[in-house]
């Protein structure tokens, strides 16, 4: 898995140095389309999601084949162009969004870099009127918060737009080393995270997705 990550690094940068010049060229970089995927990085993928459908109200079926490749927190910092999808299976609005997701990632011939930040992220609370920070967040999420920070939305829910928090799901556009384009959660209409996408709503959310490449 770490050599699919230096690969598409490598391709990356490769492409940078000679079309530098050529934005179209550097948004096709972004799809890492030439990354071998792992049959294992798919599968365990697949299962994750699908293990979770009995206890679920969303039930999430993706194909053997999704382009998924599990990053960890450094190769998300080291990565200098890709797609990177931040959640966790539980979270329900993250299974709402992997399926049309993993559809435009088929459509655009795209890889998907993968980071579960349920264990790592920061947890906070309001107390007494002041915000306390109840666990501290690995040190690579902070990293990541701090290298993609002018992208990132203000945390309201505690009241103080100052706080970022990474949200489930997060589907990060990195270019040339920087957060460029991002889209958290699903689509406006959705208000219930326990009813799946219609139809409707899934193509938004994919058009949601494919903004990057027509902006």
């Amino acid at each position: 898995m770490k050599n699919n990550i230096l690969w598409a690094v490598c391709i990356g940068l490769a492409i940078c140095f000679t079309s530098c010049n050529d934005p179209q060229a550097v948004k096709n970089a972004v799809k890492n389309t030439d990354v071998a995927i792992n049959y294992g990085d798919a599968a365990k993928f697949k299962q994750e999601l699908e293990s979770l459908n009995d206890s679920s109200r969303v039930q999430v079926l993706l194909p053997d084949s999704v382009p998924v490749v599990y990053a960890t927190e450094d190769e998300v910092l080291n990565l200098e162009n890709g797609i990177v999808l931040f959640g966790w299976p539980r979270c329900p609005w993250f299974r709402n969004a992997v399926e049309p997701l993993f559809e435009f990632a088929k459509e655009e011939h795209a890889t998907i870099y993968y980071l579960d930040i349920h264990d790592i992220r920061d947890t906070k609370e309001l107390l007494d009127n002041s915000v306390s920070t109840i666990k501290e967040g690995s040190v690579g999420y902070q990293a990541i918060l701090q290298k993609f920070d002018a992208i990132w939305n203000p945390y309201t829910v505690l009241g103080v737009d100052s706080i970022k928090r990474i949200s489930s799901p997060t589907v990060l556009f990195i270019e040339k080393g920087k957060g460029v384009h991002k889209v958290v959660s699903t689509v406006v209409s959705q208000t219930d995270p326990a009813i799946k996408l219609n139809p409707t709503q899934r193509e938004e959310l994919k058009t949601r997705y494919r903004k990057y490449f027509t902006l």
